[in-house]
C-alpha cells in the first residue's frame, strides 16, 4: 500500500502542504483554521486509499479504532478463540485488535493497562485480569474508561464482565464422576488460587462432594504452578498415589493441567494407574476427541464469550451503554 505523501495531498485537495499538516496535527484552531477547512481536509484524507487513513479518521471521531485485549496466556486454545472471536466482531465493525498476555504477572498486566490506554490510545480494554483486587482498576482515572472483564472477576467491583459459571460447572462435572462410580477424587488446582474462576471452580468441587454424601480431604487438593505444570502434575500425581492408592479419578481444572496429567500417565512409572483412573477437565480442547484415553469435560461457550464482550465494548464506546452489564453464560458436561 502506498504511503501518504503530503505533496500527494496537497495537489489532491488543493491545499499547501503546512496547512494539511497542521490540520492532521490537531493544531488547525491554534494556527486559525476556519472548522470548515478542516472538516473538508479530514473528510478528504479518510476517503483516500491511504495508510494513514485511520489517524485522519482518529482525529474526526476522537477514536482510534484500536481495543486492547489483556488475557494471561495468548497460548492457551481458550484465550486464543476467544481473541479470535472478539477480532472478528470488531474488525466488522472498522476497529482492531491489539492482544497481550501477561503470564499471570500483575505487575505486566499493570504495565500493558498503561502502555495500550497511554501510548497505543486504545478506545476500551478487554481484560482477563490476573490482580487480586480491584484497587487498581478502581481508581477514578479509569472511571470514564471503557473497561470490559472476561473469565474473571475482581471482589467487590462493580464493572462490565462477561464470565461463564464456574462454579455450577465445576459441581456438574464432579457429581457426574460420583454417578459414573468415583469415590475418591483429586483436584488438580492451579495458581494463582485467588483467581475467582479457580476459586469457584474448587468451591463446586467440594460441595459436589458433599452433596454426593463423599468426605472431604485437603490432601486431595494439589496446587499445580502456572510456571512448572508438567513437573507440578507429575509430583502431584507421585504424591496422590503414595498416600491414596484407592484413587480412582482425578479432576483438573485447566486444559493445561489436563494435558499435563495426560503425559504424566502414559509413563512407565504410572502405567498401573492409567487405566483404572478417570480423568475430567474443566475445559473441552479437541486433544479429548483423539487420544485414547476417554476424558469427560467442561464445555464452555468460548465463542459467546468473545461475541459478547466486544458488542459490549463497541456499545460502550458508542456511548450505548450506560448501566453495568453482567453476563454469566453456562456450561455443558461432555461424556466420551
Amino acid at each position: 500500500m502506498k504511503r501518504l505523501q503530503l505533496e500527494d495531498l496537497s495537489k489532491q485537495l488543493g491545499y499547501s502542504k503546512t496547512l494539511i499538516s497542521m490540520v492532521l496535527n490537531g493544531k488547525g484552531n491554534q494556527y486559525g483554521i476556519s472548522k470548515k477547512t478542516q472538516t473538508a481536509v479530514l473528510d478528504a484524507v479518510a476517503q483516500l486509499d491511504y495508510t494513514p487513513n485511520k489517524f485522519a479518521k482518529a482525529l474526526r471521531t476522537g477514536k482510534s479504532y484500536f481495543v486492547g485485549l489483556i488475557v494471561a496466556d495468548i497460548s492457551n486454545p481458550f484465550y486464543s478463540t476467544i481473541a479470535k472471536n472478539i477480532e472478528h466482531v470488531l474488525f466488522e465493525r472498522g476497529y482492531n485488535l491489539m492482544v497481550c498476555s501477561t503470564e499471570e504477572n500483575e505487575e505486566k498486566e499493570k504495565r500493558l493497562v498503561e502502555m495500550m490506554l497511554n501510548q497505543q490510545g486504545v478506545d476500551g480494554v478487554i481484560v482477563s485480569t490476573t490482580f487480586k483486587d480491584s484497587s487498581f482498576y478502581d481508581q477514578p482515572r479509569f472511571a470514564k474508561t471503557p473497561l470490559v472483564f472476561i473469565d474473571r472477576l475482581l471482589p467487590l467491583f462493580n464493572t462490565n464482565y462477561v464470565v461463564i459459571d464456574n462454579y455450577g460447572g465445576s459441581l456438574e462435572i464432579v457429581s457426574h464422576l460420583v454417578k459414573d462410580g468415583s469415590k475418591k477424587i483429586a483436584c488438580l488446582s492451579i495458581s494463582p488460587s485467588y483467581l475467582s474462576t479457580i476459586e469457584d471452580r474448587v468451591n463446586g468441587y467440594k460441595d459436589a462432594l458433599i452433596k454426593n454424601k463423599l468426605k472431604q480431604d485437603n490432601d486431595l487438593i494439589k496446587m499445580i504452578h502456572f510456571e512448572s505444570i508438567n513437573a507440578d502434575v507429575e509430583n502431584a500425581m507421585r504424591e496422590l498415589l503414595a498416600r491414596h492408592p484407592d484413587l480412582d479419578a482425578v479432576y483438573a481444572l485447566n486444559n493445561h493441567i489436563a494435558t499435563a496429567l495426560l503425559k504424566t500417565l502414559r509413563k512407565k512409572e504410572f502405567e498401573n494407574y492409567n487405566g483404572k483412573l478417570k480423568i475430567a477437565c474443566f475445559d473441552d480442547i479437541e486433544l479429548f476427541n483423539i487420544i485414547d484415553k476417554k476424558v469427560v469435560s467442561v464445555s464452555q461457550p468460548i465463542e459467546e464469550i468473545g461475541k459478547n464482550a466486544s458488542l459490549l465494548m463497541l456499545d460502550i464506546i458508542d456511548g450505548k451503554q450506560v448501566n453495568k452489564s453482567n453476563v454469566v453464560l453456562s456450561t455443558k458436561v461432555i461424556e466420551r
